[in-house]
């Protein structure tokens, strides 16, 4: 594992007082920030980037001082202006437009949380999470996006067979998790993971599942023209 698994970093163990540490962790963290579907504190803020928590809580310091994050009642989030600027800049990102209404209407129509990364040269980067209502009583928001990238996680067995793939409860004790590669247009490989309760079958989701990366794929190269 990395120190911040979602990123895929290719260099872990990098010291986190030494700048490139620093803002390595300060992009994890904010990240986490921006997916996350409420303000966390800071020892979930750690869990979900990666990265220990004395780090978090003195990157979290220092993005604060510059109006990058701010905190209330021990809960982090993403500061106002900064968040304002993040969401203008996000629009110039054409997986991610493409993707946000598709993974938001299979989430909300399977109760599940879906994930969607992009692989490129072994490093893998979250595209978008959409939290669906199904996971959260069993795991916590701030552990569903890190599970996703889990070594034990359906991501890494789609990436290697090249095909849809399933882990049973090996991440975590009650939860399934399914998973569909594709090759993007743009050069790398876009996976989607949806995860749900064990009691909640997921061998019917797994062609909506490939239909979703299909269609996102498709959504991209037309976007690019």
């Amino acid at each position: 594992m990395t120190d911040d698994p979602a990123a895929g970093a290719a260099s872990p163990g990098v010291a986190a007082d030494r700048p490139a540490g620093v803002v390595h962790s300060a992009f994890a963290l904010v990240r986490a920030l921006r997916e996350a579907p409420e303000p966390l504190g800071v020892t979930d803020l750690a869990s979900l980037a990666g990265i220990p928590k004395t780090t978090a809580h003195r990157v979290l310091e220092q993005m604060a001082q510059e109006g990058i994050v701010t905190r209330r009642d021990h809960r982090w989030a993403i500061a106002p202006g900064f968040g304002e600027l993040m969401r203008a800049g996000a629009r110039f990102s054409p997986l991610e437009a493409v993707a946000r209404p598709r993974m938001n209407a299979l989430a909300r129509d399977t109760g599940a949380t879906v994930v969607l990364h992009r692989v490129s040269e072994g490093v893998v980067d979250t595209v978008y999470c959409a939290y669906g209502p199904l996971l959260a009583p069993l795991v916590p928001a701030a552990e569903q996006r890190l599970a996703a990238v889990h070594p034990a996680a359906s991501l890494w067995r789609a990436l290697a067979s090249g095909q849809v793939a399933a882990e049973y409860q090996e991440v975590h004790p009650g939860c399934v998790c399914i998973a569909a590669p594709a090759a993007l247009p743009s050069g790398g490989t876009l996976v989607a993971s949806l995860a749900r309760t064990e009691n909640r079958e997921v061998e019917s989701l797994k062609h909506p599942l490939e239909k979703v990366v299909s269609l996102i794929v498709s959504d991209e190269r037309r976007f690019r023209r």
